[in-house]
């Protein structure tokens, strides 16, 4: 990696090409990602197959970056820890203080919080600004990218610039910086190139000489024709992925497919060195670390080419079990009618506990989809999960979750924690429920509007050209993806405490209201002192009816408290002018992150601990075993959202032994509405053993949210929030 007065050097040098450039943002984007991949591009190391690493420093443009900051990004925090260095000299040190004065105001994110409303200023947070109510989080970030590279692979790098510039006439700025960025992919395929040339002079080891004059040659083909075989088609779509800034490597088994087949059918390359090929790519998927991401889709009933597309998935699959990471997120969309022994090899692999793959069900799915999206079926089947579990149309949609909202506390700001106490001013449940609602409608409103003004100042700002290259109709309209060049503009809302906010409205229905035994000063005052002196109203709580059990009463709030705030979040599409805007409830670590600063609430639970994850039961509450707490799973329509999280832990007999009963029950599960299925298989007691010797687990993979981890490498919250889930 670089000095620090070589970041600094570089970070100078991308300033002033965007300097140079401001008075064009096609350019302008396309000069600074050409200055920037000239410095970011990293070594092949010695067991690589493939070409591909990248760095990122503390000012550049992503559309997603580990700052948590969109397109044109400077990093104050870490440019400070720069001068911190001893070594820098004054002109370098003043370097930096130029460059945090110069970028002041310039950066993406600041220009959107530039848009805000006096109200979202006020209710809604970012970053250090002040905020009021702790309950809307907007976030800044264009994730959720999910491209087909097909177009890429068929036509190939220079088959795109010719693409280009015979459809220039209609925009030239935006065509020429479209074949400026697959010159720049160019340079980097050849820069590659020479590299491992230079290695190959100085390898003695034959089989290492003989892979790297392989890798030397699918550089050179791919920097000037389409690819021909599998190794080569698999390194121009990672590239290509590791360039645009997504994390998501859409539906592979689908592009990569057909090679795979051609090249094992013809004997170019043998099922043995295909794992490796995936090994070394999935290694280099690891390696980029975003958690959240990193989603490869297999299967699906919409598939042009299964057989083929069958073949890669056990591949991809057996490459998971064999390299058993928290990366990459493997998710197969599975259906009445697949392939068998493909669902077969996804349990074998869960069993074994890789936590993958993530399993989606597309006979649910896809008409949920639909509804929820309000499109054609035919569209509908091209959807596909991103990060931790979001939806969107392959190719068509794009639909960053930029928000976040926490239901919980947004209750206890009706009842102690904000102006006054709603229980005192509403008679009945149902004005007092009305009046919850309201108030999360208007923050929900405020946060589609940012939505829609992060998506109006990122178009302004820049065409985000590896996004343009490859969706459907940017290149044919003539348009950027974000100023009218993607099909379907769509948002996303990521919510938290849906479970503990439900459970919390069964309990204040039942005894604020309906049996009388807390009054509302009463039940404000215990979740005020976090139940220090109330110990017996928290028993009492506790004692409610609660989702997860098949329970009607907990249920039934449940599903209103869904469909209700899931409906309001899909009526602000209009006013913020998008194609849909829907929730997702995906909660990765947010359930824990957010319940840290939450208070006590209504269903019990105590204050400043974490929230129940997703749509899932809280942990421990689900008393009448997995049958009642699948039964209650699915009577959550996922027809008015964009994605659910659905956590499931068995125990390694559930998938040894009692592997046929578990086959039934996720049938049943799935032909009952059941969406999808995160599982995590596990020894009973592994958690808390793990726990007190983590030194002995360090491999333990448990699923937390919409992503998977290492169990010892959590946080000790977190790790508490999955020890009180129950393992079947």
């Amino acid at each position: 990696m670089y000095t620090n007065s070589e970041k600094i050097q570089h970070m100078m040098n991308f300033t002033k090409t965007y300097d140079e450039n401001s008075d064009n943002i096609y350019l302008r984007e396309a000069r600074c990602l050409e200055v920037q991949f000239s410095y970011l591009m990293l070594p092949i190391r010695p067991q690589d197959l493939f070409a591909g690493r990248k760095a990122e420093l503390p000012i550049g443009f992503w559309a997603q970056n580990s700052y948590g900051t969109v397109g044109y990004y400077c990093d104050v925090p870490s440019l400070l820890t720069l001068k911190e260095d001893t070594t820098l000299s004054e002109e370098e040190l003043l370097a930096v203080d130029y460059l945090i004065q110069f970028w002041k105001g310039k950066t993406t994110d600041e220009k959107i919080h530039a848009q805000y409303t006096p109200d979202q200023k006020k209710l809604l947070s970012h970053g250090n600004f002040e905020i009021e109510s702790g309950i809307g989080w907007p976030l800044y970030r264009m994730s959720g990218a999910q491209m087909d590279p097909s177009k890429l692979l068929n036509k190939g790098i220079c088959g795109i610039i010719k693409e280009a510039e015979e459809l220039r006439f209609a925009n030239p700025d935006f065509y020429d910086s479209v074949k400026s960025i697959m010159q720049t992919l160019q340079t980097i395929c050849l820069r590659y190139r020479k590299e491992i040339l230079a290695k190959s002079a100085l390898c003695k080891d034959t089989q290492r000489l003989w892979e790297l004059s392989h890798m030397a040659d699918n550089l050179e083909e791919i920097a000037y024709q389409a690819p021909k075989s599998f190794w080569q088609a698999a390194q121009l779509s990672y590239l290509f992925y590791l360039l645009s800034g997504t994390y998501n490597y859409g539906r592979m088994d689908e592009y990569l497919g057909t090679y795979y087949a051609r090249d094992l059918d013809a004997g170019n390359m043998s099922e043995a060195f295909s794992l490796s090929l995936l090994t070394s790519l999935w290694k280099l998927i690891i390696e980029r670390n975003n958690i959240f991401d990193g989603r490869i889709i297999l299967g699906g009933k919409d598939r042009k080419n299964p057989e083929d597309a069958d073949r890669f998935a056990f591949a991809a699959m057996e490459t998971s079990r064999r390299t058993k990471d928290i990366l990459p997120q493997l998710t197969l969309r599975c259906y009445s009618s697949m392939n068998e022994a493909l669902y077969q090899k996804a349990l074998e692999v869960i069993g074994e506990g890789t936590t993958f793959p993530i399993l989606y069900n597309d006979d649910v799915n896809i008409p949920a989809v639909a509804n929820a999206f309000n499109l054609p079926r035919e569209v509908a089947q091209e959807y596909v999960p991103f990060g931790c579990g979001e939806y969107v149309i392959y190719n068509k949609s794009f639909g960053t979750p930029s928000g976040a909202i926490n239901f919980l506390q947004g209750l206890n700001t009706m009842i102690y924690e904000g102006e006054k106490n709603y229980l005192e001013e509403c008679s009945d449940f149902e004005s007092f429920y009305t009046a919850y609602l309201s108030k999360m409608q208007h923050i929900i409103e405020l946060l589609a509007l940012q939505e829609r003004q992060e998506y109006d100042v990122c178009a302004a700002d820049a065409p985000y050209l590896f996004f343009s290259v490859l969706f459907d109709d940017c290149l044919k309209r003539g348009k950027p993806v974000f100023a009218g060049g993607v099909r379907y503009l769509e948002g996303t809302l990521e919510g938290y405490g849906n479970t503990n906010t439900a459970d919390s409205l069964t309990a204040i229905k039942k005894y604020v209201y309906d049996e009388k035994r807390i009054s509302p000063h009463t039940m404000a005052e215990a979740l005020k002192h976090n139940f220090k002196g109330y110990e017996e109203i928290q028993t009492l709580l506790l004692a409610a009816p609660k989702y997860g059990n098949d329970d009607d009463t907990a249920d039934s709030m449940a599903i209103r408290f869904h469909e209700d705030i899931s409906n309001i979040i899909r009526n602000s599409a209009q006013k913020a002018n998008l194609h849909s805007y829907l929730m997702v409830v995906i909660n990765n670590h947010m359930n824990t992150t957010f319940g840290m600063t939450t208070g006590a609430s209504a269903d019990g639970r105590s204050g400043y601990t974490y929230m129940a994850n997703a749509n899932n039961p809280t942990g421990g509450m689900d008393t009448n075993g997995i049958t009642a707490m699948l039964n209650s799973l699915v009577k959550l329509t996922p027809a008015l959202h964009a994605g659910s999280v659905q956590n499931m832990r068995f125990s390694k007999e559930m998938f040894t032994r009692l592997l046929p009963k578990t086959k039934g029950l996720l049938a049943a599960y799935f032909k009952s509405g059941g969406a999808q299925s995160m599982i995590t298989v596990l020894n009973r007691g592994d958690l808390e053993r793990a726990m007190e010797a983590p030194e002995k687990y360090q491999n333990l993979i448990v699923r937390v949210g919409g992503f998977s981890a290492r169990f010892v490498e959590l946080s000790k919250n977190d790790q508490k929030e999955l020890l009180s889930r129950n393992t079947y």
